[in-house]
This record gives C-alpha cells, structure tokens and sequence, in this order.
C-alpha cells in the first residue's frame, strides 16, 4: 500500500486551517493546524497515514 494522501480541502478558519486529506486505503482525515502554532488536533487518522498537513 502506498502513503500517499490526496488533499480534498483546506478552509480558512477563525482557529486555523481544517485540511481535509483521504488517504490511499481511502479513509478521511481531518486536521486542524491552529494560527497560534500550537498542538494541532486530529480526527479520523489511519495507521497508515503518517503525513500531517504543512503550515501554508
């Protein structure tokens, strides 16, 4: 199985950027990259996902 994820959205928010990734097994991943920089929050990881979203 490969480790590639596919972004499927980014939203601006008030708290920071919700990215949405699917990854190859084809399960959702949700992560919140807080403006503060600080610790991020994570719905819906897969064991084979290992790549988190980049600041942007």
């Amino acid at each position: 199985m490969t480790n590639q994820n596919t972004l499927v959205s980014r939203h601006l928010t008030s708290d920071g950027i919700v990215v949405w990734t699917r990854c190859a097994c084809g399960r959702l991943r949700m992560d919140l990259v807080p403006n503060d920089g600080g610790r991020g929050l994570v719905a819906g990881p897969c064991p084979h996902c290992t790549v988190s979203p980049r600041r942007s």
